[in-house]
C-alpha cells in the first residue's frame, strides 16, 4: 500500500537509498541496486528504496501514462527479491508532484538515517526535476551523507530503460524487450469466457483479461508460454483486434494451449511471450484464418521446442 512522506514507521539504523519508479526492475535497475547494495555493505548499513503509485508521469500528464511492465506488488517483490532490505512505495499525487527539491529531501531525512544516495544517469526529484546531481551533491554535503553516481546497463549501445522495453513490446520484439529485462515478459491476468471463436475453428483459446494499465504486447501471433498450476505449457498466442471475425477494434490477447485439455475459465494465469511470429491481418474467410491459425501453431510449436520456459 502507498504511503507518504515523512514516513511514520522509519527503519532501524542508517541506509543506503536510492528512488525511482522502477518499473519492470530491469537490467538497469538491478545494476543499480548491486551499487546500492555495495555501499550499504561498505557503510555497515541497510539498503533501502522508494518508489512510487502511481506512475509519476500518470499523475502529472495523463495523456503521457506509460503502460507499466509489473503490477506494483511484483515491483516490490522483485525488488525484495534483488535482496532490499526496506521498501518504501510512496503515494504520487497532484500535491505531491508540486513538492519542491529540497522538501522532498527534508522529508527523506525525517524518515531515514541516510549515510548514501545513490542515482542513476539523469536521476532529478522535485518539481520540475530542479533536483539535480549537482543539487543533490550540495544538499548532501549539508546534511551528512553522500550523493553516489552508478553506472547504466548498456544494451546494444544505449542505457537499458523501462522506456526501451516498453517501445520494443509495443513494437511486438519480446526478445528484446526480455533481453532488457534480464527475463522473458510475462503478462498476468484472469482467464474470461470469449465468444468461442477459436474453438469452432479448431483452435480453442484461453482468453485473457490483464490488469488495467498494463503493457500488452503489438499486436501478432506469438510463441510463449501460458501457466497452468505453477507449470508453463507451450502456447500460441494471438494479440490484437481479431479483424477476420470482430469489427469492434477491441484487442483481446487469447492463447491456444498446446497438447492442453482443460478448463481454464475464471483463473488467475501469466503468459510469456518469447517471439512473434507474424503481424495481425485480415483474412478473406474463417476458412483461411483457420488455415493460417495451423501454420501458425506449427511454427510455434517448432520455435518452443528449442527453447525453454521461464524459470
Amino acid at each position: 500500500m502507498a504511503v507518504e512522506l515523512p514516513l511514520r514507521e522509519r527503519p532501524v539504523g542508517p541506509v543506503v537509498l536510492t528512488v525511482g519508479n522502477f518499473d519492470g526492475v530491469h537490467r538497469g535497475h538491478r545494476a543499480l541496486l548491486r551499487t546500492v547494495g555495495a555501499e550499504a555493505h561498505r557503510r555497515r548499513a541497510d539498503s533501502a528504496v522508494v518508489t512510487f503509485d502511481p506512475h509519476p508521469r500518470c499523475v502529472v500528464d495523463a495523456r503521457g501514462c506509460p503502460p507499466l511492465l509489473a503490477s506494483p506488488q511484483e515491483r516490490v517483490q522483485r525488488l525484495r527479491d534483488a535482496g532490499v532490505d526496506h521498501v518504501a512505495v510512496i503515494a504520487f499525487t497532484k500535491a505531491f508532484s508540486r513538492w519542491p527539491a529540497e522538501r522532498f529531501c527534508d522529508a527523506l531525512l525525517e524518515s531515514l538515517d541516510l549515510r548514501a544516495l545513490v542515482v542513476g544517469p539523469g536521476f532529478a526529484v522535485g518539481h520540475d526535476r530542479t533536483g539535480d546531481v549537482a543539487f543533490l551533491r550540495r544538499y548532501g554535503a549539508a546534511h551528512g551523507f553522500d550523493v553516489v553516481e552508478a553506472r547504466p546497463a548498456m544494451w546494444r549501445g544505449e542505457p537499458v530503460s523501462s522506456s526501451r522495453i516498453r517501445e520494443a513490446l509495443l513494437d511486438g520484439r519480446p526478445g528484446a524487450a526480455s533481453a532488457m529485462l534480464g527475463r522473458v515478459y510475462t503478462l498476468d491476468g484472469r482467464v474470461v469466457r470469449g465468444e468461442r471463436i477459436g474453438g469452432r475453428l479448431g483452435f480453442p483459446t484461453a482468453n485473457l483479461a490483464p490488469p488495467g494499465g498494463r503493457c500488452v504486447p503489438g499486436g501478432g501471433i506469438y510463441a510463449g508460454w501460458l501457466e497452468v498450476d505453477g507449470a508453463w505449457h507451450e502456447a500460441a498466442v494471438s494479440v490484437g483486434t481479431r479483424p477476420t471475425v470482430s469489427d469492434s477494434g477491441a484487442v483481446t490477447v487469447e492463447a491456444h494451449v498446446l497438447d492442453f485439455d482443460g478448463d481454464l475459465y475464471g483463473r488467475r494465469t501469466r503468459l510469456a511471450f518469447l517471439r512473434r511470429l507474424r503481424g495481425e491481418r485480415r483474412f478473406a474467410s474463417e476458412r483461411a484464418l483457420s488455415d493460417a491459425i495451423k501454420r501458425d501453431v506449427s511454427r510455434a510449436r517448432a520455435v518452443l521446442d528449442s527453447a525453454a520456459p521461464p524459470a
